[in-house]
């Protein structure tokens, strides 16, 4: 209980000193932050549905097209657009028109893309941390 009692005052005496100051820095950038979290997740949350709908079809595959400031995700069944991911205000046909459709990804295309960037965030979380990777069954 005797270091609670130190802790808590500190606690006040920066609540009491920093508080405002913080309170106006989340006003101003807190909020704005906020918000690009959403649409950062609702992004994230519409390329999962364009990939999992791509392994529903025959010969799926996405394609990611901006409309506007808008990422759109275009689902293909072969050559052929059949969905997008949010639905545009526009056709499909003329949202895809100039298209590249080299860049379209398959599922598999997209785990593997996936695989391999945490495997590279899971080697700077080691090297971070000061340690060889190792396979896990060799002795030290």
């Amino acid at each position: 209980m005797s270091k609670l009692i130190p802790a808590a005052k500190n606690a006040g005496k920066l609540a009491a000193k920093y508080g405002p100051q913080a309170k106006v820095a989340w006003d101003t950038a807190g909020k704005a932050a906020a918000e690009q979290v959403k649409i950062r997740s609702a992004r994230a949350a519409n390329r999962r549905r364009a990939v999992e709908k791509a392994r529903t079809v025959v010969d799926g595959s996405v394609l990611r097209q901006l409309h506007g400031d808008q990422v759109i995700w275009v689902v293909y069944s072969g050559d052929e657009p059949i969905t997008a991911y949010p639905l545009p205000d526009i056709e499909l046909d003329e949202l895809t028109r100039r298209a590249r459709l080299s860049q379209r990804m398959t599922p598999e295309q997209y785990d593997d893309t996936r695989a391999r960037a945490r495997a590279k965030k899971a080697a700077a979380t080691v090297r971070s941390r000061g340690r060889r990777p190792t396979g896990g069954n060799e002795l030290a």
